[in-house]
Formats: C-alpha cells, structure tokens, sequence
C-alpha cells in the first residue's frame, strides 16, 4: 500500500514517503493535506499497512508530549511507557485491529529521533539509522544501503536526496507505491 522511509542524523530526521493508496483494485492519489505522514503535536506519524491507521493518526491520535530536549535512553523509556500505550489505546478504542496487535507498521520521529514500530507495538532503532516499511520499503531499504554504502548519511541535503531516490526506485518496482514524492524534516533543537 505504500512506501515510507527515513534516515536518522546526529540531531536531525528526515522522512519520505509516497502519495499513492491502493484499495479494492483502486489506486488513489492522497493530497498534501491528508499524506501518509502527519504533524501531530510534536510527532511526524507515518503508516504502512491499514489507510485505517493513517486515518486514526492524522485525526484522531492525541500522543503525549516528551520534553523537548529529551533524548537517548529517557526518550526509549518515555515512547516505551507514555507513547505506546497511547497509541495502542487509540488504536483500541476505534477498534482498529485485535486486541494486542494492529495490522500496520509505524514511523514516528520525535526530538530529531526515528522510531519504527511494529504491529505488535514493539519498537526499534537501526544502528546505522535507515528504515523503511510498507510494500516498497524493501526497495527503498536496498537502495538507501546501496547510496549510503550501509552508513548513516552524514548531511541533511544527502539524506534528502537519498531518500527521494528510494521513494522514485520503489515506485518503479512496487506497484502499491507511486504518485507524489514528499519529504519532511525533523531538527532537534538543542537548549
């Protein structure tokens, strides 16, 4: 159904995604307004899988704010005991999914910081801060390790780049994945 990615900085995330949903044989075109990706609160929230979810993220959700210099291990405890049960809550209460699991895959990024969340609410980090989900996110995943030689881009303008690539090489080989190209950027701003 899509495709989203994102590559983590030192005090930066960038995030990319399609425009294109695909339901009942249809494919759809999202507009800007209602992407695949929102801005809530302090969150950039992203999801592969259900449009139900991207539904319940941009217009229902209301995340719990971390503060805004949190970062490392306090940040992990707070997603981890504040934000997941949140969005499980949420996710239950619109009887979206069953009762301990959902039928999407995550992006949330918060203080500079990437966060890809699985349908069973668990949550991770990639060492070398590249992710991808959704139907093309395996495409765009082998094409970001290809451009970044496996490493983390070190520039806000490389990894941009990067990822409008993936997005365009995912397109061209997912079928569920096309349209618009949009990438958003997330600074953490140190106090």
């Amino acid at each position: 159904m899509t495709t989203i990615a994102a590559i983590q900085g030192d005090s930066w995330a960038v995030i990319a995604y399609d425009s294109r949903i695909t339901e009942d044989s249809r494919a759809f075109t999202l507009p800007n307004i209602s992407g695949k990706v929102a801005q809530n609160g302090p969150y950039l929230l992203g999801a592969a899988g259900d449009l139900r979810a991207i539904n319940l993220l941009h217009h229902t959700f209301k995340p719990p704010a971390p503060s805004p210099s949190m970062r490392g291990a306090r940040l992990n405890e707070f997603i981890s005991s504040k934000f997941i049960p949140a969005l499980k809550t949420c996710f239950d209460d619109a009887q979206y999914g069953e009762k301990g699991a959902q039928d999407s895959s995550v992006i949330a990024v918060v203080n500079g910081t990437v966060y890809e969340i699985g349908s069973n609410y668990e949550w991770c980090h990639d060492q070398r801060g590249i992710y991808a989900i959704g139907t093309g996110g395996t495409y765009a995943l082998g094409a970001l390790y290809e451009s970044n030689d496996g490493r983390r881009k070190k520039t806000l303008t490389t990894a941009r780049s990067s990822l409008k690539s993936a997005l365009a090489i995912a397109s061209l080989l997912d079928v569920n994945t096309g349209g618009n190209i949009h990438v958003v950027t997330q600074k953490f701003e140190t106090s």
